[in-house]
C-alpha cells in the first residue's frame, strides 16, 4: 500500500513539473501568434490602400478615403505601423497608446510624444522579460550605428540610427520631453523594473544611405 501511494505522488510530482514547464511554452506560442495576427492586419490594409491608390489613378479619379473598417483598424487601441531592429532580430506592430492592454502583444506609442515619423520625440515603449514575446528585452545590446526601421500606417518608412542609450529613474518624464529635431525613443524596464532602459536614435537622412 506504501509503495502504491509513493508512486502515485512521484506520478503527481511528474506531472505537475511537466505542466509547470508547459505555461511558458504556451504563453510564448499564443503571444507571438497574437503578434503575427496584428502584423498580418497591418500588412494587408497596407496592400488594400495601395490596390485602391493604383486602381484610383488607372480611372483617373483622385485617391479614396480609408474605408470605416480600415480607418477603425488603424486607430485607437490598433496598429499604426511596424518596428523592425534587425540587431536584436525583433518585427513588433506598434499599437496607439502604452497601457497594458497595447502593449501585451505589441510595442507602444506614447500618445503625448510626436508620432511615427513626425518632427518631435516619438516615445515608443516595450515590455523587458514579458511571458507573450521578446519585445524590448534585448533593447540593451543595441550600440551606436545600429539601425531602426518603422513603417507607418501610410505605407513610408522611416530609417533611425542609435545615437547613445542610457539608463534613468523610472519616474524621470523628461525621456518625453519634446524636440525641434525628429528623435525615436525606445524605453522598457531595466534593473528588476527599478530602472529605466532609454535608447535615442536620429533619422537617417536618405534610405538608401543603409545597407539592405
Amino acid at each position: 500500500m506504501e509503495k502504491k501511494i509513493r508512486r502515485i505522488f512521484v506520478s503527481i510530482c511528474i506531472v505537475t513539473g511537466i505542466a509547470l514547464l508547459a505555461v511558458p511554452f504556451y504563453y510564448h506560442f499564443h503571444g507571438q501568434n497574437e503578434t503575427d495576427k496584428l502584423i498580418e492586419q497591418f500588412e494587408k490594409t497596407l496592400e488594400d490602400n495601395e490596390d485602391e491608390t493604383e486602381e484610383s489613378k488607372e480611372e483617373g479619379k483622385e485617391q479614396t478615403s480609408l474605408s470605416e473598417e480600415d480607418a477603425a483598424l488603424l486607430s485607437g487601441e490598433d496598429v499604426i505601423g511596424i518596428i523592425e531592429i534587425e540587431a536584436i532580430d525583433i518585427r513588433y506592430p506598434i499599437s496607439e497608446g502604452a497601457g497594458n492592454s497595447q502593449i501585451r502583444y505589441a510595442i507602444g506609442h506614447m500618445t503625448e510624444t510626436a508620432g511615427l515619423g513626425e518632427k518631435g520625440n516619438c516615445v515608443l515603449c516595450g515590455h523587458n522579460g514579458s511571458r507573450n514575446g521578446t519585445f524590448f528585452t534585448n533593447l540593451n545590446q543595441l550600440s551606436a550605428g545600429d539601425k531602426v526601421k518603422i513603417t507607418d500606417k501610410r505605407g513610408e518608412v522611416h530609417i533611425y540610427e542609435v545615437a547613445d542609450t542610457s539608463v534613468i529613474d523610472p519616474y524621470d518624464n523628461t525621456v518625453k520631453n519634446q524636440s525641434d529635431e525628429e528623435i525615436l525613443t525606445l524605453l522598457t524596464c531595466a534593473n528588476k523594473g527599478t530602472k529605466r532602459f532609454v535608447c535615442r536614435c536620429i533619422p537617417v537622412k536618405e534610405a538608401g544611405d543603409v545597407d539592405e
